[in-house]
């Protein structure tokens, strides 16, 4: 048999089925398998099957049975499971039930429709408002009861002004509630026009498809809204049919992008929803959004006009609208503030209540601010957008725990406890006063091999009187935690050998990953590689970029969330050195905006300590608790590594079944990088490297061919030399391994 033409999904079952015979267990007559005879039902698996009673019999239990719904209406969600009463939310479920009944009581569904109707059409705005939210709410996925922040939207969307800021913290389901406003305005007044401006046109149809697709589409009582084929209706537009029947009818509801072409659009409402974007951080570029916005004030002068977001910045739009007046005094825009969380401070210490607990409870309010710098959150959380933020310098030593412990040392105690006084044997350099080291002490005897060791290089010449070469060391502890065991800044008289520096502090420590602050085409990189090869550590550089930010805010973006969760432990060697005292000079002097103070030329070590940090961020986002139950779980197979010819299982931790490889003894060469290594995972550790190394010239050498036979291109001279270094690296390597 022909499977039928459908778009559900039949199960392997079901589809075995198609075509042969089935006996229903009602009527107990036997039919053929299909489409026609029997419905298709969803399996517990995802599946669709076949139900056990055919069609006929269906229909049959549906229209003989009047009382059957109450039956019915046990085994139903509680969304469509028919109520016994007359309250409107039982009316709500009882009309979402006849919808969705196949043999449903028409007639009855139309007398609930047209009841609730008539009540949204007569309460007051915001009575009917609620009544219209709690219609649509079955309709809405993972839908959370409103609280008191939705009041403060629900109140600036209703204003009479014509002119209104309704400024929301992030998550606060707003552009969702301004969904159903929307509707709910279209509702009442059939012939009203409404446009809807994002930051992007996506944006924008998000909220018509909602609209159409969702509330138009699925509500019963919205049945006369939806567009006919006669109707105006795509992913940008659409119209109801009652704009049919007058002259000055057109599109319903609109969604554009704020780069549209506006010109030649007319609307009653304008709606503008997160119209500024993250890009919209400088004076310069808010006022370029300003003049776009004025666009809609000519097409819609008239109408009322909502503003909706969250501040992106603190020079943002929508502090500089609610900061306009007229020559009378009177505010321009009418300001409306939702904020999700509020701060109090119960002895001495800040506790966070939140605004909509069905979503965000307590715990999860402080877990949130615990993850954000003290920018984002005044920013985003608390709906603060002061532009004297930018010249705050947030980062402090006392977030930093000190700890007294070898850098060599190739593990780290796997639970610290940080102390609650200040540690005032440590010099605090040029900090400034209050501001005090915070040491921890051991929680247990157990300690644990570092995860991973990552250095991180913010390139320069490093002589004298220019910038130093910035170096950071972190390493991964097993319980999350960073430890920076070296902090310098590479000054010297030649700038090979400030590099060649650079190498050996790479091989001093082991590092098993290497960040280079440069482009593609930088030599830097390269010739580091060169050294490390020369010194029997080679090791491939991972070249890194800032992504066009701003250094200030990227350097306390990676730093700030980690220090104030107590995750960044400095090693008090690195504190009392001199390059720690540098450290501390440009830690404390990093603003927003930029560098500040008498070192403002210099902040190569914050630099690149902020490169680490940002590159094992995963690692430290994660749960304490959890890395250490991972490493207690990893350590209870005392056997894994140990090799066969010992009774083990000879595998490495990674490894799979069948890939089974005698685990070498260990045999390190004496002073040289790569100590506690075998030679084996030496060997395997060169191939990689020269591997890679292999391609990046052959993708290099590509490059020059085709520049050199295309017509009009010039060979670079920076990428010859860039293949210069790579061919001598290779070489030496190559060298290295017969050796």
């Amino acid at each position: 048999m022909t499977p039928p033409k459908t778009q559900r999904k039949l199960g392997a079952e079901a589809r075995a089925e198609l075509g042969r015979d089935r006996t229903c267990t009602q009527c107990d007559e036997t039919k053929e398998v299909g489409l026609p005879l029997w419905a298709l039902k969803k399996a517990p698996q995802g599946l669709r099957g076949w139900h056990k009673v055919c069609r006929v019999c269906q229909g049959v239990n549906s229209s003989t049975q009047g009382g059957r719904r109450k039956a019915l209406g046990d085994s139903l969600p509680a969304i469509v499971a028919v109520p016994v009463g007359d309250t409107t939310e039982d009316l709500i479920n009882e009309m979402y039930f006849l919808h969705l009944s196949p043999q449903g009581d028409v007639k009855r569904k139309e007398e609930i429709c047209a009841q609730l109707s008539k009540k949204v059409m007569e309460l007051g705005d915001e009575d009917s408002l609620y009544l219209f939210v709690q219609i649509l709410k079955p309709l809405i996925a993972g839908w959370k009861e409103p609280g008191p922040i939705h009041r403060d939207i629900v109140s600036g969307l209703l204003s009479q002004h014509r002119r209104r800021l309704i400024i929301a913290t992030r998550y606060s389901a707003k552009s969702t509630l301004t969904s159903i406003y929307v509707c709910w305005r279209i509702f009442r007044d059939e012939l009203i026009k409404i446009m809807v401006v994002s930051r992007g046109a996506k944006l924008a149809g998000r909220m018509l498809r909602t609209v159409r697709r969702v509330f138009i589409e699925n509500c019963p009582m919205l049945a006369h809204l939806k567009p006919d084929d006669d109707c105006l209706d795509n992913a940008e537009q659409f119209q109801v049919p009652a704009t049919l029947k007058v002259t000055t009818g057109g599109a319903t509801l609109t969604s554009l992008g704020i780069t549209s072409n506006l010109p030649g659009f007319r609307a009653d409402l304008t709606i503008g929803d997160d119209v500024e974007g993250p890009a919209d951080d400088t004076p310069e570029k808010v006022e370029d959004l300003i003049d776009v916005l004025n666009e809609l004030h000519m097409i819609n002068p008239k109408g009322e006009k909502v503003l909706l977001g969250t501040y992106q910045s603190e020079f943002s739009v929508y502090a500089r609208l609610a900061d306009q007046q007229t020559k009378d005094g009177k505010y321009v825009w009418e300001n409306h503030r939702a904020c999700m969380i509020e701060e109090d401070l119960i002895d001495g210490k800040k506790v966070y209540h939140s605004r909509w607990p069905a979503q965000f409870d307590d715990e999860t309010c402080e877990d949130w601010r615990s993850g954000v710098t003290e920018r984002a959150w005044r920013l985003h959380i608390m709906l603060i957008a002061d532009p004297a933020m930018l010249n705050e310098r947030p980062l402090r030593i006392r977030d930093l725990i000190l700890f007294d412990w070898p850098a060599e040392e190739l593990s780290f105690p796997v639970e610290i406890l940080r102390g609650v006084n200040p540690n005032l044997g440590v010099n605090t350099w040029s900090a400034p006063k209050g501001d005090q080291w915070y040491s921890a002490r051991k929680a247990g005897t157990e300690t644990a091999p570092y995860v991973v060791t990552t250095v991180a290089v913010d390139p320069a010449s490093g002589l004298a009187g220019r910038d130093a070469i910035g170096v950071a060391v972190l390493s991964i502890t097993a319980a999350g935690l960073g430890v920076i065991r070296h902090l310098e800044g590479v000054r010297g008289a030649d700038k090979m050998k400030n590099i060649q520096r650079v190498a050996k502090i790479v091989a001093h420590y082991s590092a098993h990953k290497l960040l280079v602050e440069e482009m593609a085409d930088g030599l830097f990189g390269e010739t580091l590689e060169g050294f490390l090869v020369e010194i029997n550590y080679p090791t491939q550089c991972e070249k890194v970029l800032t992504g066009g930010k701003k250094k200030g805010e990227r350097i306390i973006h990676s730093l700030q969330p980690p220090m104030a969760a107590g995750r960044l432990v400095i090693l008090e060697s690195v504190a009392r050195s001199d390059h720690g005292g540098e450290f501390v000079g440009q830690l404390i002097r990093i603003a927003y905006d930029g560098r500040k103070g008498a070192q403002k030329d210099h902040d190569d070590i914050v630099d690149a300590l902020a490169h680490a940090v940002f590159a094992e961020k995963s690692s430290l986002i994660s749960s304490v608790s959890d890395n250490i139950g991972e490493h207690h779980a990893s350590r209870l197979d005392r056997w894994r590594g140990v090799s066969l010819r010992d009774g083990g299982l000879g595998v490495r931790p990674g490894e799979t079944k069948g890939t089974h490889t005698r685990v070498f003894e260990t045999a390190s060469v004496e002073g040289t990088a790569g100590e506690g290594l075998s030679y084996a995972e030496r060997l395997l550790e060169d191939d990689g490297v020269l591997t890679r190394l292999q391609a990046r010239r052959d993708g290099l050498f590509n490059s020059i061919q085709t520049d050199r036979m295309t017509p009009g291109r010039m060979e670079e001279p920076r990428m010859a030399l860039q293949l210069k270094s790579l061919d001598a690296s290779i070489k030496k390597l190559k060298e290295h391994q017969l050796l």
